[in-house]
């Protein structure tokens, strides 16, 4: 039987080793949330703002921090992105008074206030026709909820992107420049109905008693002239690759058997060494190769010749059976055609 102590430490050890994984987590992403940190404060002590505040924003998501925070409202206020830094200024507040440290707060709220009255603002509007079921609206890409349909929400100052969606309506998109401390700026998302998805499929008319369905005329069948022509090229073409590859082999029957018939690789016809074997070996085969080539390729060209030359016209009715001939000797086609 475990004795208490024991069931007790096996207990802390499996939960230790179960919550290891996450430790390293969260200990790789405050590595990383703090070399993000020191990168952007050297970045501001460069006066390089515009790369700055992007890693203090990625080190304020990877590990919130009430530090990183202040440091990014700072940084949005030199990059004149008024909104952001009168959010974040607002948030360092917020997290100020929850840890009682009241100087902080204090200078959280005075810059926010500051900022209020140099703040740009931009008010998105629906329609009353567009305002429907499954209305999905997007600033920047991020969703607008329907409270703020009508509402002056403070932007950072530039080019923001309003889309909208919503079942059976046409996609909007607009692009809105908002100068800082513009307040009056508006768009009014208006939705035009989608023909292809409101309009119903016109209705078939039922069939007239004694009348017969009109069908289209049947296209006349193709000329098997036409087709035999095709087919004899088809054939000749694949009879010059035979060919081209009955000479390729030729000449690499004949290379082999001229190194075979050197003195250092065979003295006879029978006295051979090993690599003269090989070397006769392969000049066999490419030679039974080659000789193929050329029995295929040879027929195959003449069949082809002889379809395009005995190819009926247009108006002469014909039948035509391209059989092979395959034989150990022999290779070629049978051509049995009437007209």
């Amino acid at each position: 039987m475990v004795s208490g102590s024991r069931l007790a430490a096996l207990v802390t050890l499996a939960v230790a080793l179960a919550s290891a994984p996450v430790a390293r987590a969260q200990g790789t992403s405050e590595a990383a949330a703090t070399a993000l940190f020191d990168e952007g404060r050297r970045l501001m002590g460069e006066h390089k703002f515009a790369e700055a505040c992007p890693k203090l924003a990625e080190s304020q998501r990877l590990a919130p921090s009430g530090g990183t925070l202040l440091n990014l409202a700072d940084c949005y206020e030199h990059t004149g992105q008024t909104a952001s830094a009168w959010v974040a200024w607002k948030d360092v507040a917020s997290r100020a008074n929850a840890a009682g440290k009241a100087d902080v707060e204090k200078r959280a709220l005075s810059k926010a206030a500051a900022l209020e009255p140099v703040l740009a603002k931009l008010t998105i509007a629906v329609d009353a026709g567009s305002d429907v079921s499954g209305l999905d609206v997007k600033r920047d890409g991020v969703a607008v909820g329907h409270t703020e349909f009508g509402l002056a929400i403070p932007v950072d100052p530039g080019t923001h992107v309003i889309e909208a969606s919503a079942p059976k309506k046409k996609g909007f998109s607009v692009k809105v420049d908002v100068v800082a401390k513009q307040t009056d700026a508006r768009v009014t998302v208006t939705l035009e109905d989608d023909a292809e998805a409101t309009t119903p499929p016109a209705p078939v008319p039922p069939p007239v008693p004694g009348l017969l369905p009109s069908t289209p005329p049947a296209s006349p069948p193709p000329s098997s002239g036409s087709a035999l022509k095709t087919v004899g090229v088809v054939v000749g073409v694949v009879g010059v690759a035979g060919l081209v590859v009955g000479s390729v082999f030729g000449v690499e029957a004949t290379s082999k058997n001229q190194q075979a018939l050197e003195p250092q690789n065979c003295r006879t016809s029978t006295l051979c060494t090993p690599y003269g074997l090989s070397l006769t070996s392969d000049a066999r085969n490419a030679a039974t190769i080659s000789t193929v080539g050329f029995a295929a390729g040879g027929a195959l060209v003449a069949g082809g010749v002889v379809m395009w030359l005995v190819a009926p016209s247009s108006a002469t009715k014909t039948g035509v059976r391209i059989l092979p001939l395959l034989s150990a000797s022999t290779a070629g086609l049978s051509i049995d055609a009437g007209w």
